[in-house]
């Protein structure tokens, strides 16, 4: 019954909002890309970088971003209905639509055909199952309820890491194998980029004086984020923590736990270092060991070719709830435990595969094409604009 009145509640807010939305299409096109997120209320690494390269390429091309998340509370929700109406002027008078995350302005809403809409996921490759491949499951959406707010609709091109990504990427977003693009992201650029590596470490050691010791080394812990709602309980994720940090010898480690932004976890273990400063690749590059279980930091880390742990103390529940798509067992480049005890006994003793590891990488994620990732998407982008002109001079 709850099921069946949302989905009548947005069948008529799609249709308030598509008579809202016609009067902004009246507008004419102008020369816009727009970039949108709710992955947060900052402008993700991956917009910065392409904008900063088609700003230089196309100075004639306005850069707009939108960037806010939607919130838990009534306010921050009624705030995100008046953020919407930007993103549908926006999108209604742009030649071409970025995004990093499920917009509902942009999927729910009836597009010009001419608009250019790219899905450049957050995620790098494709690790955890999301969107169509998990309907119905404990993580994942109702069925009826998706098809109800046009989930994932209107994109014309999707990105993936790779060849072999790019299928479950398409499962993910309800998509043919015509609209995926080998596009790893943008900011795989930084993790060789001296510089930045170099100003991101001082930052952390500024932060934190602790990790400058040179006699231990640093683990860094990164769980993925487990959604609410998805059976999973998030005392489940902070006791294995709690037991992980428990067998860390602090005389010769320094732990730092990263976990998800929307995480409210807190540990009660004072030696454990719980940032929420700085982003989980930036802690990885100051790391010697990164212990993970099914999150998607995994391919960055892979690029790094730093050693991988694998925490998995609810294997069975999470492939039951969630799920991945590839052979988890077989396929992850390291140790994988759901005893921490155990876990920290490989780590003591290098128990990393660097072999094993360089398959995985070079499985998961395609090399440049240029001399960088960012050259490459701000190519693709001139080579489909440049291709929609074409069509409409035709």
């Amino acid at each position: 019954m709850v099921i069946m009145m949302k989905e009548k509640l947005i069948r008529g807010m799609a249709a308030v909002l598509n008579g809202v939305y016609s009067i902004f299409k009246l507008l004419p096109v102008k020369k816009k890309i727009t970039y949108i997120s709710r992955q947060s209320n900052k402008l993700p690494v991956d917009f910065q970088l392409v904008i900063r390269e088609m700003a230089e390429r196309h100075p004639e091309y306005q850069q707009i971003t939108l960037t806010k998340m939607i919130g838990k509370n009534i306010p921050e929700k009624i705030g995100y209905c008046f953020h919407m109406l930007r993103q549908m002027y926006h999108i209604a008078t742009s030649e071409m639509v970025v995004l990093d995350t499920y917009c509902i302005a942009v999927s729910l809403l009836h597009q010009r055909k001419s608009l250019i809409v790219i899905q450049m996921w957050h995620a790098l490759g494709a690790m955890k199952k999301f969107g169509y491949s998990i309907l119905d499951k404990g993580e994942g959406t109702k069925r009826s309820l998706a098809e109800a707010m046009r989930m994932h609709r209107n994109y014309t091109y999707v990105f993936s890491s790779s060849e072999f990504c790019s299928r479950f990427f398409a499962e993910a977003f309800d998509v043919s194998m015509e609209q995926m693009v080998v596009m790893p992201l943008p900011r795989l650029d930084l993790l060789c980029e001296t510089d930045h590596i170099t100003s991101v470490k001082e930052k952390i050691i500024r932060q934190y004086p602790q990790l400058s010791d040179k006699k231990k080394k640093i683990i860094v812990y990164a769980p993925t984020f487990r959604k609410e709602g998805g059976n999973f309980e998030e005392k489940e994720l902070e006791a294995a923590a709690e037991r992980l940090a428990e067998t860390v010898d602090y005389e010769r480690y320094s732990l730092v736990a990263k976990f998800h932004p929307l995480s409210e976890i807190s540990l009660h273990n004072q030696n454990v270092i719980q940032d929420k400063i700085f982003s989980t690749i930036d802690f990885c590059q100051m790391a010697d060991i990164v212990i993970l279980d099914y999150s998607a930091v995994v391919f960055e880390i892979a690029l790094l070719g730093k050693p991988m742990y694998f925490y998995a103390f609810d294997y069975d529940s999470y492939m039951k709830n969630r799920d991945v798509y590839i052979d988890f067992k077989t396929c992850v480049p390291g140790v994988i435990s759901a005893d921490p005890r155990e876990l920290m006994t490989s780590v003591e003793n290098n128990e990393s595969d660097l072999k094993q590891l360089e398959e995985f990488r070079d499985l998961m994620i395609s090399r440049p094409r240029s001399n960088s990732y960012t050259t490459d998407v701000a190519d693709f982008f001139e080579q489909i604009l440049r291709e929609s002109k074409e069509r409409k001079r035709q």
